[in-house]
């Protein structure tokens, strides 16, 4: 007898492929297995599981925990949820809310900046010590433990809140924002978050004593990122200036002028790392952590004495600079707590130590990197009652769950919403971005065909390349004067763009379909236009990938590919390290034009590599295909697309 499936929560119409979607969720989750999802955007993917998980949620008790990649994407299952309250009558006690960082929340640090009692960027870090630093003396914590009462918390309980509403009332209420998230967080139904809270071991420990992960169920968004998770959450680098500014600190903050043993240490340091100059022949070299702890020290535990007190210092430099109405930063401490965790972590199986110059500047970087997603992840996963993994990249899904060290689940690859005549690919035949370089004469193709694709598709575009070097050489060759051709208007994602510089960009090219300009949007793959922006609509309707974004072959790119191979055998580790990623960047950049079921879009990968790896692409990809070996051909199939 089929098991019965409690829909009452879902607040929409099931479309194609979504009540066997739901059922999926609702129906593993209840046998107590892992769930890996692969669903295409615009699929629904997020009421979807809300609805799924939520009555099971409400029967058991158990929390809803969805981890999201940065805090900006946090209000989006909390706007899911909203409607979902509205849609049950709020007969149900649905609360949730999205949590964000003291970053974010931390009024105290807000009057700082604005009153210029402190002056420059605040990171996370910055603003956690200005908590620590202030402690109880802190007007808004002050206020949270005086006067805030349980009815205060009866109109946050009304609804799901996002972080936003929880911000504007503890403002008008003078309380400490972070304070009440961790209030609220207990009676929560939902908590939306970033993937910090959840995979970063320590801030882990903590939030698992507030929610208890035992009795949550876990919901991981974008679920692809999680492969180069341990990159992200415990790599770190210092450089010659690190060393620098440290010497200085020492020099002219602490004036510790007789401290014959530090400048000894940092003097040393810095002429180890000098000596990398002369040896980085191409982007990066192994770094020896044995060889520069002998030359810097007698041994090992001398070593940690003076990364300890450069660390200890660094702290002094912190509460200075608070004091001094700065923000409370130092090279010192970044330095010393650099150094303690490069001894702690020497000589463990996937953590790696490279030297490589930085671009256009004759600085020296050191980086730590880790490469253990298996080993860091699969404790986490046993931590929850279940967990729930989905993205519109994840398959192959036995590859994606041996790589983030999931067991015990259930995967499924489900159509994409996409009729076969909104979409139409071109694969070409005759151009490829392989080798060392971009050649002037298959650069000078590339110009062909991009403009054979600029004159036939009348819309927005964007050209997505494998690599901002293969962008910088389109752009040399010719690309900027293709677009002027055909009265387009340019906008590049330069590698060392800012978050604002970025959102002004696009908000630009979007704004191109109010008016007769027709914009081409320029980017990396895996940069900020190609994998973390959306684009509803008709406002990127065409995409040109040049070449298949494969690492370029550095030193830390071999180093991922042998501790793979180690893990997985020859075949598999090279295919898990470096072929799997490439395609799920390609995909991604892809997936930027589809956002509804509604949406069309023409799609160019231009590099005849894809036809060994279409069964790694979306599967809209390939319901209407042609491959094209010539420029004329291109042109002749684009005239004949009915919405080109």
């Amino acid at each position: 007898m089929s098991p019965k499936f409690n829909t009452s929560l879902f607040p929409y119409s099931f479309r194609e492929h979504q009540r066997e979607f739901f059922e999926f969720i609702q129906r593993e989750v209840r046998r107590g297995r892992n769930v890996v999802a692969d669903a295409a955007t615009g699929f629904g993917k997020t009421p979807l599981i809300l609805a799924a998980l939520l009555p099971l949620a409400l029967r058991h008790g158990f929390k809803i925990v969805w981890a999201v990649r940065t805090g900006m994407e946090t209000d989006r299952p909390i706007e899911e949820l909203k409607v979902i309250h509205e849609y049950s009558g709020r007969k149900h006690p649905l609360f949730g809310f999205s949590f964000r960082g003291k970053r974010d929340m931390c009024l105290l640090a807000e009057d700082l900046k604005r009153s210029g009692r402190i002056r420059g960027t605040l990171d996370h870090e910055s603003v956690a010590l200005i908590c620590k630093f202030y402690g109880k003396k802190c007007p808004y914590r002050k206020s949270f433990e005086e006067n805030f009462h349980p009815y205060d918390a009866e109109w946050f309980f009304e609804e799901p809140r996002l972080y936003t509403e929880i911000l504007a009332f503890c403002r008008e209420k003078g309380i400490c924002p972070y304070q009440t998230q961790l209030y609220l967080v207990e009676d929560a139904n939902v908590v939306s978050m970033s993937y910090n809270y959840v995979l970063n071991e320590k801030i882990g420990r903590f939030l698992d004593a507030k929610i208890g992960f035992k009795d949550s169920l876990l919901v991981v968004d974008e679920a692809h990122n999680l492969q180069f998770i341990g990159s992200e959450l415990y790599s770190d680098r210092i450089t010659l200036r690190t060393i620098l500014n440290a010497e200085r600190e020492a020099k002219e903050v602490l004036r510790l002028k007789e401290d014959h043993e530090i400048f000894s240490f940092l003097d040393s340091l810095y002429r180890y790392v000098e000596k990398f100059s002369e040896k980085i022949r191409d982007e990066d070299t192994i770094f020896d952590v044995v060889d520069c702890v002998n030359y810097c020290s007698e041994d090992f535990y001398e070593f940690e004495v003076m990364a300890e007190k450069a660390k200890r210092l660094g702290n002094r430099v912190r509460r200075m600079m608070l004091e001094a109405e700065k923000a409370p930063r130092s090279s010192l401490h970044h330095l010393g707590v650099f150094w303690l965790n490069a001894l702690e972590k020497f000589g463990v199986e996937g953590v790696a130590f490279l030297a490589k110059k930085e671009e256009d500047s004759p600085n020296i970087a050191v980086e730590m990197f880790d490469m253990r997603s298996e080993v860091l992840l699969r404790k986490v996963w046993e931590k929850f009652r279940a967990c729930v993994f989905c993205s519109g990249t994840v398959k192959p899904i036995e590859s994606f769950a041996e790589v983030v060290g999931l067991e015990n689940y259930a995967g499924k690859v489900f159509p994409s919403p996409y009729p076969e005549e909104n979409v139409l690919t071109l694969l070409t035949l005759n151009l490829s971005t392989r080798g060392e370089e971009l050649s002037d004469e298959m650069a000078e193709e590339y110009i062909k065909t991009l403009d054979a694709f600029m004159e036939a598709v009348n819309r927005n575009i964007a050209i997505f390349s494998a690599s901002y070097r293969i962008q910088n050489k389109l752009l040399n060759s010719g690309l900027k004067e293709t677009a002027e051709k055909h009265c387009r208007k340019l906008f590049i994602e330069d590698k060392h763009i800012s978050g604002g510089e970025a959102r002004k960009i696009l908000e630009e090219f979007k704004a191109c379909i109010r008016s007769n300009v027709k914009g081409v949007l320029c980017g990396a793959v895996g940069g900020r236009f190609a994998e973390g922006a959306d684009f509803p609509g008709r406002e990127l309707e065409a995409i040109f990938l040049v070449g298949v974004p494969f690492e370029k072959p550095t030193t830390k790119t071999n180093l991922y590919i042998e501790y793979y191979e180690k893990l997985y055998g020859k075949d598999k580790g090279r295919y898990y390290a470096y072929v799997l990623p490439a395609l799920k960047r390609a995909s991604q950049a892809l997936g930027r034009a589809l956002r509804s079921k509604q949406d069309k879009a023409i799609f160019v990968l231009g590099d005849y590599r894809y036809k060994g790896y279409m069964e790694l692409l979306p599967d809209y990809t390939q319901k209407r295909i042609r491959h094209v070996k010539t420029v004329e051909q291109v042109k002749a199939e684009l005239k004949n697309c009915a919405f080109s």
